[in-house]
């Protein structure tokens, strides 16, 4: 088994804990060198073999999450034929144990000036074991090498106090919980000798977990057990573990799972000390954006699917280049996995709505929110881009709704403009452009989330707000200047600078650059003076995901907070599947826009101007019904065949019952926001201006510098 390829942290990829929320934990590798490591531990591959490698693979997951953010030592043990004799080396061993221990990486040069820790040391780790030979292996037995653990955790204690002495600022006195964290993590796989190798489990004195205990109690450093040997040691790997409070020894039965242990290693450390620390760190950026009823119109009616501005802003905010996507150049992960993004409709009055909160990995919930068909029901909508009269059948995607259903693991509402008939007029109308009730409710919400931060999303006094308000609009006869300068004002002098981005035929560079100055500090009405921001005038999508790159682009990020990857857990807390949009937006995928669709299984149409997988209140599931067979939808000059859902279920039928239904043309908005009613006389639109096996997980909490375990059987990798 050879090294991994790619280095473990590139020479200008390496952030310097300056740069980072939360000191960079130290982290202690102890390898059992003993000869019995040279047993197979799977076909042609021994322990040592299979420990290396999985040493090794740990340097460079993960973008190199670990050799990036922990400062890493390396030690491998055996015994001490002489320990009353300093300077003992093993007869016949090459590999360099002096006293039955070789320091093979340090976190930091005690020898040096200034002790700083050397950053991102990955790669000497996999040099050094790259250059280290496998365990002495003499006679039939293959012996040589013993098992003094107890001398290695001794030795290991001693460098951690001599750490922190050169390093006193590693101690928070005032707050223990910055103050840095150490944890070792042994790796052996079998039964601990005296400290001269000829003994196993005597002396009682050389009992390895007397020192764990020591470690753990009295030093705040844990110590974590990865078991690879075999099971007549469980008793005694476990015993150490419990003593160096994480309870129980993992236990690697085969070179995947060895791989696997020491992630799950890392990633308690990370879930408990690294992500709550960073999480408050991570800024949180709140959509407002425009639904009032222009937005569906292209000119002087209603737009074809792809064309609506509404469709644009929300390509923009969820398709192929949405802001989501946006990469961080510096640290080389799309911005989804660093920030908390939330999303705010506003149009006529009580119509603003809080269609997303703030949280990770939202991409999905905003697709679902903004998706015409998740809002369109029979009888009262069939075509989303049909033309008024339009009555929407607003839904609701709580959280946890079932264990079958696809839910969010956070409250997700949908919402759409009004599309209400005025006779002759083949526009979409009804929502205005209440700008300043958009802006108002972004202010209650954030400040509301402040003073009450979920449990899992810790913030602080330092954490980042910001506001991205995305406007097709001229507010002129709904909002005052005075309405909007005080929102924008009120949010500037609690911390939050809104950036302001004009889209479509968007209302006077005047009347944009004014929100933007009153946004970013400025004062005075109706002219503002004293900002430091200017709008951004967005007349095509393009030019709006170039609006929203630039401003991510400008925010700061830690680098050392890069430790979500949305694109391979949307759900960060559960493993539930997202619900997702049908509409393709303007990239015009398949199951989009057409009168008629197929039904697929378990209530989701996948095709037509239908609804698809819809929850009205807290149970109803609601389909449309689809006739005629299935249908053909064409959009931007593409073309895609609705089809059935799952077909592991069973064929689709062409035809699905509503379950729902709307009463005389009305619909009731389901999350309270109101009743979106068809036919209304109301002219109001706006502007008529233009988006394998893995061991089971570590079941414990690093609380502050301690750790506190929940018994439980025992971990199997």
């Amino acid at each position: 088994m050879g090294a991994p390829e790619q280095p473990a942290t590139a020479a200008n990829d390496c952030p310097m804990e300056g740069e980072c929320t939360f000191k960079k934990p130290n982290f202690m590798i102890i390898m059992d060198y003993s000869s019995s490591m040279n047993q197979d531990f799977d076909p042609n591959v021994t322990r040592w073999e299979a420990a290396v490698n999985a040493v090794q693979e740990l340097m460079t997951t993960d973008n190199s999450f670990f050799s990036k953010n922990m400062n890493i030592a390396l030690m491998r043990f055996g015994h001490d034929p002489d320990p009353n004799n300093p300077g003992t080396t093993i007869p016949n061993d090459t590999s360099g144990i002096v006293d039955g221990q070789a320091l093979d990486v340090h976190w930091y040069d005690p020898m040096s000036m200034d002790k700083s820790y050397i950053n991102c040391n990955g790669q000497a780790v996999i040099d050094s074991l790259n250059n280290t030979p496998a365990p002495l292996c003499q006679g039939q037995n293959c012996s040589g090498i013993g098992t003094w653990t107890k001398g290695a955790l001794d030795f290991a204690s001693q460098l951690i106090d001599q750490s922190r002495a050169d390093h006193p600022d590693d101690i928070d006195n005032m707050d223990p919980s910055k103050s840095r964290l150490y944890a070792i993590v042994l790796m052996t796989d079998g039964l601990w000798t005296s400290p001269n190798g000829t003994q196993q489990l005597n002396p009682p004195s050389e009992n390895p977990a007397i020192t764990a205990g020591d470690l753990y109690s009295n030093k705040d450093v844990p110590t974590y057990v990865v078991a690879l040997g075999d099971a007549m040691g469980q008793m005694f790997t476990d015993e150490i573990a419990m003593a160096g409070g994480t309870m129980q020894a993992i236990d690697a039965g085969n070179p995947q799972q060895l791989i696997d242990s020491l992630k799950q290693v890392v990633e308690d450390i990370k879930n408990s000390v690294i992500i709550p620390t960073c999480t408050s760190g991570l800024p949180r950026i709140m959509i407002i954006l425009d639904a009032s009823s222009s937005m569906l119109n292209v000119g002087n009616q209603a737009g074809p699917m792809g064309q609506t501005g509404w469709d644009q802003a929300r390509d923009a905010l969820v398709g192929a280049n949405s802001i989501f996507d946006v990469e961080v150049g510096t640290i080389g992960q799309p911005v989804e996995d660093l920030v908390h993004l939330g999303l705010i409709a506003f149009g006529h009055t009580n119509e603003e709505k809080v269609m997303v909160d703030y949280g990770p990995c939202m991409k999905d919930n905003f697709d679902w929110a903004t998706d015409p068909n998740t809002s369109c029901e029979a009888p009262g909508c069939t075509d989303p881009w049909g033309g008024p009269p339009i009555t929407w059948t607003f839904k609701t995607s709580p959280p946890d709704l079932n264990q079958f259903g696809k839910t969010f693991d956070q409250l997700t509402q949908s919402h759409m403009p009004k599309c209400d008939e005025v006779q002759g007029d083949a526009r979409c109308l009804g929502s205005g452009t209440y700008t300043h009730l958009g802006l108002q409710l972004a202010n209650t919400n954030r400040q509301a989330y402040q003073n009450n931060p979920p449990m899992l999303y810790p913030i602080d006094m330092n954490t980042v707000f910001v506001n991205i308000l995305i406007t097709d609009g001229d507010y002129s006869g709904y909002s005052t200047d005075a309405q909007v300068a005080q929102e924008l004002t009120t949010a500037y002098n609690e911390g939050v600078t809104t950036y302001v981005i004009g889209f479509g035929d968007a209302p006077s560079q005047t009347l944009l650059d004014r929100m933007a100055c009153w946004g970013s500090g400025g004062t005075g009405v109706p002219n503002c003076a004293g900002g430091t921001q200017m709008a951004f005038d967005a007349g095509t999508q393009q030019q709006l995901e170039d609006a929203l790159k630039t401003i991510i682009e400008s925010l700061s990020f830690d680098p050392c907070c890069a430790f979500n990857d949305c694109s391979a857990n949307p759900e960060p807390t559960t493993g539930e599947p997202d619900p997702v949009g049908t509409t393709g937006g303007a990239s015009g995928t398949a199951g989009t826009a057409g009168t008629a669709g197929t039904a697929g299984s378990s209530g989701t149409s996948t095709s037509g101007g239908t609804a698809s997988t819809s929850t009205t209140g807290a149970t109803t599931t609601a389909t449309t019904s689809a006739t005629g067979g299935t249908a053909t939808d064409s959009a931007s000059g593409g073309s895609a065949t609705g089809t059935g859902g799952d077909t592991s279920a069973g064929p689709a039928s062409a035809t699905a019952t509503a379950t729902a239904t709307a009463t005389d043309g009305t619909a009731t908005d389901t999350d309270g926001g109101g009743t979106d009613t068809a036919g209304s006389s109301s002219d109001d639109s706006g502007c008529g201006c233009r988006t394998s096996d893995t061991p089971r997980g570590l079941a414990l909490s690093l609380l502050t510098l301690g750790l506190a375990g929940l018994g439980r059987r025992r971990r199997r990798a």
